[in-house]
């Protein structure tokens, strides 16, 4: 991405290079990125610098965005706005019955709900539907409205049928902040499919009911990284290294969606801590293999 603003683009290059690598990679998300439009980017150089609240260094322009303009109490995202030119999936259409996975944290609903994670296990285990969907209710007043990233089902099965699935659909689909270092992550499985999310988006007014994951729809997270603009969809940086470009996850961005009790397929927890991943070793992996995935050995920048 590069700004229309010569004060930015020189803010820009000397954020990458920052020495600590954590910088320099959120830093490099807004470089490589190729999916915002000159639409948004206009708009987000006219918003940040003109506005009284706005601050001045760039990385947390991008925060204030995110938290003002993109987690919006109303679904109003720019994210989705038409006149924005809302980054494309890919060419093709969408099955309509194609199922859609989410990883949730229970922490916060839980305790909101007064219900202790055992407590709800039970609750699931003796099918008392209706406190489960009275639970679900209490969860979906307290959401926010800002855009949620999600995964087809299909390429994640082998994750969500093993015993230890909370640990492998955290580190295949790139959920840092799922760690379970000071204590195990009770988490929930979503799946919905593409009709519900439609359904919902229309009935607010959205007429982009699925987008591609831009740099824009994140405050700055050395964990995200933006896919090449010839692959469909974004693709999920892992927190395991892939032998296989073939297995990157293909990750997309739709509205909220208010949960009911079929959404919910089954609960865990997520039990190994992250530790301490080398993101220098991952960044270069996956931007490797998003180069072979595209035939684009130009993108992006591999972390000397």
């Amino acid at each position: 991405m590069h700004f229309n603003d010569p004060a930015s683009q020189t803010a820009l290059e000397a954020w990458r290079n920052d020495p600590d690598i954590r910088e320099r990679a959120c830093a490099d998300n807004v470089q490589f990125e190729e999916r915002v439009s000159a639409a948004r980017l206009t708009a987000f150089e006219t918003l940040v610098p003109t506005h009284p609240a706005a601050p001045a260094g760039l990385g947390e322009r991008q925060t204030w965005y995110w938290k003002n303009f993109v987690r919006v109490p109303d679904g109003a995202a720019d994210t989705f706005r038409p006149e924005l030119d809302p980054a494309r999936l890919g060419p093709d259409g969408l099955d309509p019955f194609q199922p859609i996975v989410r990883l949730e944290d229970l922490r916060t609903p839980l305790d909101n709900a007064g219900l202790t994670y055992a407590e709800f296990q039970t609750v699931l285990a003796e099918g008392q539907n209706d406190t489960v969907q009275k639970f679900l209710d209490v969860w979906n007043l307290g959401r926010d409205f800002r855009p949620a990233f999600a995964a087809w089902e299909d390429q994640l099965l082998d994750e969500i049928d093993a015993p230890d699935w909370p640990d492998r659909l955290r580190d295949r689909m790139g959920l840092a902040h799922y760690d379970a270092n000071g204590g195990s992550i009770p988490v929930a499985l979503m799946r919905y499919n593409v009709s519900n999310v439609e359904t919902e988006a229309g009935a607010m007014g959205l007429h982009h009911s699925f987008t591609a994951p831009t740099v824009l729809d994140t405050g700055p997270w050395p964990y995200f990284f933006p896919a090449p603009a010839e692959l469909p969809y974004g693709r999920a940086m892992p927190l395991i290294v892939l032998t296989d470009h073939n297995q990157l996850l293909a990750e997309m961005l739709h509205p909220r969606l208010t949960y009911r009790r079929s959404h919910l397929i089954k609960v865990g927890e997520i039990r190994r801590p992250l530790g301490a991943p080398d993101l220098k070793i991952l960044r270069n992996a996956h931007l490797e293999a998003l180069q072979l995935a595209s035939d684009r050995y130009d993108f992006g920048e591999e972390i000397a």
